[in-house]
């Protein structure tokens, strides 16, 4: 399984100082309820040692996070700059699909590389999500 991360970079101005937080986001660790997305402005000030209720972190969430360097299949999400969590997401459920389908296809059948069997792959990934209810 691959590890997925990013790094994240803001630079805020605050009372006459420039604030340069960067950190390196393991998504893997903060993945949230299903749907929702991590508070990377959170994120980012923890890991500067920020107060999340001082005046500077408010002054840290008016501005955009810059995503860069993405590993994994958050790669597939990551573009400009941007991070579509919610892309993530459904990148990452479809490669726990493909995991466990592969898994089954080695140790049932033993086939090992499933992408030599297109047809065999579809089979058990639509047979995988009807199981799961998202067919």
């Amino acid at each position: 399984m691959n590890h997925n991360t990013l790094r994240a970079r803001l630079v805020v101005s605050f009372k006459a100082e420039t604030h340069e937080l960067e950190s390196i986001v393991d998504l893997d660790r903060c993945l949230a309820d299903a749907g929702e997305e991590p508070n990377f402005h959170l994120l980012l000030a923890k890991a500067g040692g920020i107060d999340p209720y001082s005046y500077l972190y408010e002054a840290l969430e008016a501005h955009d996070i810059e995503f860069s360097d993405p590993t994994g299949i958050a790669a597939l999400s990551c573009r400009d700059g941007q991070f579509d969590w919610r892309q993530f997401e459904q990148h990452r459920r479809e490669d726990q699909g493909l995991q466990v389908v592969r898994a089954i296809a080695e140790r049932t059948l033993g086939v090992r590389d499933l992408d030599q069997n297109p047809d065999l792959k579809a089979a058990l990934l639509a047979a995988y999500r009807a199981g799961k209810g998202d067919a």
